[in-house]
Protein backbone atom coordinates (compact mmCIF):
# COMPACT_ATOMS: atom_id res chain seq x y z
CA UNK A 1 0.00 0.00 0.00
CA UNK A 2 1.55 3.41 -1.17
CA UNK A 3 -0.15 5.60 1.66
CA UNK A 4 -1.73 5.16 4.44
CA UNK A 5 -3.80 7.51 7.29
CA UNK A 6 -2.79 7.79 10.30
CA UNK A 7 -4.32 9.17 13.39
CA UNK A 8 -2.71 12.17 15.43
CA UNK A 9 -4.17 14.29 18.29
CA UNK A 10 -6.11 17.21 16.40
CA UNK A 11 -4.40 16.90 13.35
CA UNK A 12 -4.64 14.15 10.41
CA UNK A 13 -1.82 12.49 8.86
CA UNK A 14 -0.07 9.99 6.07
CA UNK A 15 2.93 7.56 6.15
CA UNK A 16 4.01 6.93 2.63
CA UNK A 17 6.11 4.20 1.63
CA UNK A 18 7.21 4.02 -2.18
CA UNK A 19 10.66 2.16 -3.79
CA UNK A 20 12.15 5.67 -4.84
CA UNK A 21 11.80 9.20 -4.36
CA UNK A 22 9.92 9.99 -7.33
CA UNK A 23 7.40 7.42 -6.17
CA UNK A 24 7.16 8.90 -2.74
CA UNK A 25 6.35 12.84 -3.98
CA UNK A 26 3.82 11.09 -6.48
CA UNK A 27 2.21 9.29 -3.28
CA UNK A 28 2.26 11.72 -0.79
CA UNK A 29 0.12 14.15 -3.31
CA UNK A 30 -2.03 11.33 -3.72
CA UNK A 31 -2.34 10.59 0.13
CA UNK A 32 -2.68 14.67 0.68
CA UNK A 33 -5.35 14.43 -2.22
CA UNK A 34 -7.45 11.54 -1.08
CA UNK A 35 -7.93 13.10 2.06
CA UNK A 36 -9.41 15.89 0.70
CA UNK A 37 -11.74 14.21 -1.72
CA UNK A 38 -12.29 10.95 -3.53
CA UNK A 39 -9.93 10.65 -6.89
CA UNK A 40 -11.76 8.33 -8.48
CA UNK A 41 -14.74 11.40 -8.81
CA UNK A 42 -11.19 13.79 -10.29
CA UNK A 43 -10.30 13.85 -14.17
CA UNK A 44 -7.17 14.40 -15.05
CA UNK A 45 -8.46 17.05 -17.32
CA UNK A 46 -5.74 19.90 -17.09
CA UNK A 47 -2.08 19.95 -16.71
CA UNK A 48 -0.22 22.54 -14.71
CA UNK A 49 3.67 23.59 -14.74
CA UNK A 50 4.79 22.97 -10.90
CA UNK A 51 8.82 24.29 -10.03
CA UNK A 52 9.64 23.41 -6.28
CA UNK A 53 12.44 24.51 -4.23
CA UNK A 54 13.82 23.10 -1.00
CA UNK A 55 16.80 23.17 1.49
CA UNK A 56 16.70 18.89 1.23
CA UNK A 57 14.83 16.27 0.13
CA UNK A 58 12.01 16.58 2.99
CA UNK A 59 11.72 20.14 2.62
CA UNK A 60 11.45 19.49 -1.15
CA UNK A 61 8.43 17.33 -0.57
CA UNK A 62 6.94 19.35 2.15
CA UNK A 63 7.16 22.32 0.13
CA UNK A 64 5.56 20.65 -2.96
CA UNK A 65 2.35 19.35 -0.72
CA UNK A 66 2.01 23.09 -0.17
CA UNK A 67 2.48 24.24 -3.55
CA UNK A 68 -0.54 21.55 -4.52
CA UNK A 69 -2.97 22.35 -1.09
CA UNK A 70 -2.27 26.21 -2.77
CA UNK A 71 -3.43 24.99 -5.97
CA UNK A 72 -6.46 23.82 -4.63
CA UNK A 73 -7.21 26.41 -1.78
CA UNK A 74 -6.60 29.01 -3.74
CA UNK A 75 -7.51 27.96 -7.51
CA UNK A 76 -9.54 25.42 -6.82
CA UNK A 77 -7.95 22.59 -8.80
CA UNK A 78 -7.53 18.80 -7.29
CA UNK A 79 -4.38 17.48 -8.08
CA UNK A 80 -5.13 13.66 -9.34
CA UNK A 81 -1.66 12.83 -9.56
CA UNK A 82 2.25 14.61 -10.14
CA UNK A 83 4.71 13.68 -13.29
CA UNK A 84 7.95 14.14 -12.66
CA UNK A 85 10.55 14.90 -14.89
CA UNK A 86 13.45 16.45 -12.64
CA UNK A 87 13.93 15.85 -9.13
CA UNK A 88 17.14 16.08 -6.80
CA UNK A 89 18.03 17.12 -3.41
CA UNK A 90 16.84 20.68 -4.15
CA UNK A 91 14.57 20.89 -6.67
CA UNK A 92 11.54 18.99 -8.31
CA UNK A 93 9.83 19.96 -11.94
CA UNK A 94 7.04 18.43 -13.37
CA UNK A 95 3.41 18.58 -13.76
CA UNK A 96 -0.07 18.39 -11.75
CA UNK A 97 -2.62 16.72 -13.51
CA UNK A 98 -5.72 18.16 -12.17
CA UNK A 99 -9.33 18.57 -12.53
CA UNK A 100 -11.08 22.40 -11.52
CA UNK A 101 -13.41 21.70 -8.18
CA UNK A 102 -17.15 20.99 -8.80
CA UNK A 103 -19.27 20.86 -5.61
CA UNK A 104 -21.58 19.03 -7.61
CA UNK A 105 -19.24 16.64 -8.42
CA UNK A 106 -16.34 16.56 -5.80
CA UNK A 107 -17.36 15.79 -2.00
CA UNK A 108 -14.58 17.92 0.29
CA UNK A 109 -14.55 14.64 3.05
CA UNK A 110 -11.27 16.78 4.69
CA UNK A 111 -9.89 20.60 4.77
CA UNK A 112 -6.51 20.64 5.03
CA UNK A 113 -5.28 23.92 6.59
CA UNK A 114 -1.53 23.17 6.01
CA UNK A 115 1.67 20.96 5.68
CA UNK A 116 3.53 20.90 8.72
CA UNK A 117 7.10 19.15 9.60
CA UNK A 118 5.58 17.03 12.10
CA UNK A 119 5.89 14.12 11.25
CA UNK A 120 9.95 13.82 10.62
CA UNK A 121 12.32 13.27 7.78
CA UNK A 122 11.81 10.90 4.77
CA UNK A 123 13.61 7.62 5.41
CA UNK A 124 15.67 5.15 3.54
CA UNK A 125 14.66 1.70 4.36
CA UNK A 126 15.67 -1.43 2.59
CA UNK A 127 12.75 -1.37 0.57
CA UNK A 128 12.39 2.30 -0.77
CA UNK A 129 11.17 5.71 0.89
CA UNK A 130 9.14 6.51 3.86
CA UNK A 131 8.00 9.49 5.18
CA UNK A 132 5.18 10.52 7.75
CA UNK A 133 2.86 13.56 6.94
CA UNK A 134 1.04 15.34 9.24
CA UNK A 135 -1.60 18.05 8.34
CA UNK A 136 -3.31 20.58 10.59
CA UNK A 137 -7.21 20.59 9.61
Amino acid sequence: MPFEVIDHTADTGIRVQAPDLASLYREAARGMFGLITDLSFVDASMTQAITIEGIDETDLLVNMLRELLYMFNGEGKLVKNIEIDILSDTVMKGRATCESYDPYKHAITCEIKAVTYAGGDIRKLPEGFEITIIFDI
